[in-house]
């Protein structure tokens, strides 16, 4: 079944493992939940490598798997 996705917009520090949002004009996957760094920073790890250090309370629009989609079939 496919997979549904809702787009919330939330604090850096509140991105989850399979988040999807854009990043210098490219679209990321977040491999892990947001991780706290020092002064007020976040760690997210990219699922196809790569990081990025973000503040914390920066908003950020995300792509967030909410469940899979009901298929009919005939």
């Amino acid at each position: 079944m496919p997979a549904v996705y809702t787009t919330i917009l939330i604090p850096a520090r509140e991105i989850r493992r399979g988040d999807e949002f854009d990043l210098h004009r490219r679209t990321r996957t977040a491999a892990y939940d947001a991780v706290k760094t020092i002064r007020g920073s976040i760690r997210v790890a990219f699922t196809n490598g790569g990081e990025a250090y973000l503040p914390a309370d920066q908003e950020i629009r995300v792509s967030r798997p909410t469940g899979e989609a009901l298929c009919a079939t005939g």
